[in-house]
């Protein structure tokens, strides 16, 4: 048994060893991540302020959701996943050959996104009656969304392009332009917020304005980074290339497999569109807090584990993809399970700090905790879907996520018509939050007959302690708010909240260090210090 536990802690030793690159790059993504998500709180603050959480709100979070839900289904995710695991084997046979495919893919996207922007706008009112039933009952709501849906749609042109650019840049391992540019949308409806609104009659206009600066602005700053890199792009109408064809074979299960997160979230919106007016807003806000960890962590190691996976792969290195995604998912639970118990408990004073204020009442500020905490429950499980389904299309394997996002998916339109009978907006975000454990579950199975057991015995131990120093750190916060109450209003807020974050983190740490992990602390500061 003892022999056992040493040749599983070699072996976690070695995969955390040949995973430096691995953790470098995520903390390089995570690094712009973090300012990324920091200006999209200032961004979110705004909108509170200008928007609130009423009729308003409402329409301008709905209108916005389209665009992004399908950018997410059909570009962002789905061109990552079928785009990398291409062009890393396409490399291979030089880059005049890649870069022939990459101009090839790109004149077909831009010929697609062209087509199915202007036919969205001229189908709008259908799409929206898909996307808010419930707006129809109400004219005055229905019409603006309307009005700001046709406004924002072209960005989905704009955004999907500055995708096919993160995919190639990543593959490259050039991850700060695409982990930086969505700052831009940030900063261009911050700009929206405070220079056009006020001389809007109707600010939710100006802010549409702003999403359509910010697509121009992300999509402006990629040809510099692609320059960079050796690819200009050009038109080429060779659509019968091998790499299409097979991108194309791959593209298919993935917008399936991918669209089942975007579906989960759009059925709560769909439902929420039948509870009382201030539902939508309260999933919104509560998806922008719980989506900060998700990107830190979730997102950013993904991001950096797809093109090394498939690199390892093209080459035939099993094992070196094996340990990489043991070490991977390792880290991921160890700094996201101290992130889920700190949602839970701070939900209230997060969110009354970063909202509660102008339009945005303490009554707001309540729901919007509770479904923040529905969400926080399922945080760990959102990040290990990420990973786990990278790992499947790093290997070409696009079908295995698609059957069971499909599955996930019935599962979360269940429970949310189930459960909203009981929590309303709350029993929607936990809804969620149950199915992605569902979808986190068989995708485990099916990568454990590729790469074996994920979860060794040194790994477990490790996970295990992390749930301990979490638990302590849920403790020292109790402690702290019986003799620090929360304060109901004014700047102390964000000192206390400040003040409670910080002395969570040093408790987690402590407490981990003196459960053991002195060496698993050291390498990850040593690391984080070297990545920097």
């Amino acid at each position: 048994m003892a022999s056992d536990e040493n040749k599983s802690n070699q072996t976690f030793e070695a995969g955390a060893a040949s995973s430096s690159a691995l953790l470098r790059a995520t903390s390089k993504i995570g690094g712009w991540t973090m300012i990324s998500r920091i200006l999209g709180f200032v961004r979110d603050i705004l909108l509170a302020r200008v928007l609130g959480a009423g009729m308003l709100a409402d329409a301008f979070f709905v209108a916005f959701k389209l665009p992004n839900f399908f950018r997410r289904m059909f570009a962002e995710g789905t061109l990552t996943v079928a785009l990398v695991p291409v062009l890393a084997e396409a490399r291979l046979t030089g880059e005049a050959e890649a870069h022939r495919f990459l101009d090839a893919l790109a004149t077909l996207l831009l010929i697609v996104l062209t087509l199915f922007t202007l036919l969205g706008m001229l189908l709008m009112p259908w799409l929206l009656y898909l996307f808010a039933p419930g707006f129809a009952d109400e004219p005055e709501r229905w019409a603006l969304a309307l009005q700001l849906a046709r406004w924002m749609f072209p960005y989905l042109a704009m955004i999907s392009l500055a995708a096919m650019a993160w995919a190639v840049l990543n593959t490259y391992k050039r991850f700060a332009v695409p982990a930086a540019s969505p700052a831009l949308l940030n900063v261009a409806i911050i700009f929206a917020a405070v220079a056009l609104a006020p001389s809007f009659d109707n600010p939710a206009l100006a802010l549409a304005i702003g999403v359509l600066l910010g697509g121009f602005l992300q999509l402006a700053i990629q040809f510099p980074a692609l320059k960079r890199i050796g690819w200009i792009p050009r038109l080429n109408f060779d659509f019968k290339q091998p790499a299409i064809i097979e991108t194309l074979t791959l593209f298919g299960p993935a917008v399936l497999a991918i669209a089942a997160v975007q579906i989960n979230i759009l059925v709560g919106t769909i439902l929420a569109t039948l509870l009382d007016t201030g539902a939508v807003s309260y999933l919104y806000y509560a998806d922008r807090i719980v989506q900060l960890p998700l990107a830190l962590f979730g997102i950013a190691m993904s991001t950096a584990l797809l093109p090394t996976l498939s690199g390892h792969l093209s080459r035939g290195d099993q094992t070196a993809a094996a340990d990489d995604l043991r070490a991977g998912l390792a880290w991921l639970s160890w700094i996201t399970l101290p992130a889920v118990a700190g949602a839970l408990y701070l939900a209230e004073p997060i969110v009354a700090t970063l909202f509660e204020r102008g339009a945005f009442t303490h009554a707001d500020s309540i729901a919007t905790a509770h479904t923040l905490q529905a969400y926080a429950i399922g945080l760990i499980a959102f990040c290990w879907v990420r990973l786990l389904a990278s790992a499947c299309y790093a290997g070409k394997d696009a079908k295995a996520p698609m059957r069971y996002a499909a599955i996930s998916v019935a599962v979360n339109i269940v429970l949310a018509v189930i459960l909203m009978q009981f929590w309303a907006y709350v029993g929607l975000a936990l809804a969620t939050s149950l199915a992605a454990f569902v979808n986190v579950g068989l995708l485990y199975a099916r990568l454990r007959s590729s790469y074996g057991s994920l979860l060794t015995p040194a790994t477990i131990r490790r996970l295990l302690s992390a749930i301990a120093a979490s638990a302590t750190m849920l403790f020292a916060l109790a402690a702290f708010g019986m003799f620090w109450p929360f304060p109901a209003t004014g700047p102390m807020q964000s000192v206390w909240l400040a003040a409670a974050m910080i002395g969570a983190i040093a408790v987690f740490f402590v407490s981990a260090l003196i459960l053991g992990e002195r060496a698993l602390l050291m390498r990850f500061l040593t690391r984080r210090n070297h990545a920097s």
